[in-house]
């Protein structure tokens, strides 16, 4: 059942969150929150930005009863031994990984049972004490669902803090093979626009006037080769944001090639699949500072289809 909400005097001011645990006491502002962060509320007929938002008189929240109590329960992450992923290396600290296209890396606000975690749980089962969420022990960073490549876990609380360190002081080299549709202004160049969730749409945006909630994200990008309506980059990013080089792409006016949410919805260069791939990955080994490089070729079916768009005379954007 959905629930509206008219914001009255006595109301202003009040952090979203807060007023929304106030109104039901018998759901935790955790569950709340995790409602919010995943654009499950709505307020004045769009997904709330932050928890955080404060009210005003007027302001209208809208949210489903049903995703308020389906996320008040505690999560309990289940060892899933069907799932199979590619493991690259494997110490007594961490596990690099190959995720393939497809395979959501942890649960959402739906609570999924089918993921990258759930794989790596039944792989290493101490794993579930490891990090900061039941969701997703021990995962440093995350791919989207359609994307592929090179992923870092952490096996130690030690090996988390580290690397947690390590992210946090960009001390970490990836780089990403990526598809983009049409042709960059430049040959290379860096694209410094803040991101945060769109004002109209359930996704991300990437502005040049930011607004309150919007937080900074760089990407470098640099063609390697130009195809017929198409061009092959190589990009690295100083900052993780959800869908930033997605977005960042888009905001240049070159989505990535099978981008659903965010390229035009109906492409000459149909895939199948997200082209974005997390071709390299460097770290300082969390025990002893040594530096690993990791590399994982093009899957597949990515390497078919460039081989397809190479044979093309023009395509038509």
């Amino acid at each position: 059942m959905e629930t509206q909400i008219t914001i009255e005097e006595k109301d202003v001011g009040k952090r979203l969150d807060v007023f929304l645990t106030e109104r039901d006491g018998s759901i935790s502002r955790s569950a709340i929150q995790k409602v919010i962060k995943h654009d499950l509320v709505q307020l004045n007929g769009r997904p709330a930005k932050s928890p955080h938002e404060a009210l005003r008189v007027g302001d209208l929240i809208t949210f489903s009863d049903e995703a308020l109590t389906a996320n008040d329960a505690p999560f309990v992450l289940l060892p899933r031994p069907d799932i199979k992923f590619e493991i690259i290396y494997e110490d007594d600290d961490l596990i690099v990984i190959n995720k393939p296209s497809g395979l959501l890396v942890h649960a959402t606000v739906r609570n999924e049972q089918d993921t990258l975690a759930n794989a790596l749980l039944a792989h290493y089962p101490p794993i579930e004490k490891i990090g900061e969420s039941p969701e997703r022990p021990g995962i440093m960073h995350r791919l989207d669902k359609d994307a592929s490549g090179l992923m870092v876990v952490a096996k130690t609380n030690q090996a988390y803090e580290s690397l947690k360190k390590s992210f946090q002081t960009h001390d970490v080299e990836k780089e990403y093979a990526v598809l983009a549709i049409g042709r960059p202004p430049h040959d290379e160049g860096t694209i410094d626009l803040p991101i945060g969730r769109s004002t109209s749409e359930r996704r991300m945006a990437a502005r040049s006037q930011p607004i309150e909630g919007d937080r900074p994200a760089v990407t470098h990008y640099s063609v390697e080769e130009y195809l017929p309506g198409a061009a092959l980059l190589a990009v690295q990013t100083e900052t993780g944001r959800t869908h930033q080089i997605r977005t960042h792409l888009k905001s240049i006016g070159c989505p990535v090639a099978g981008d659903k949410l965010y390229g035009p919805s109906k492409s000459p260069l149909s895939i199948g699949r997200l082209f974005l791939h997390a071709r390299r990955l460097a770290i300082h080994h969390p025990k002893d500072g040594q530096r690993l490089e990791f590399n994982a070729p093009l899957p597949k079916e990515l390497e078919t289809f460039l081989a397809g768009l190479r044979k093309r005379d023009n395509v038509s954007l």
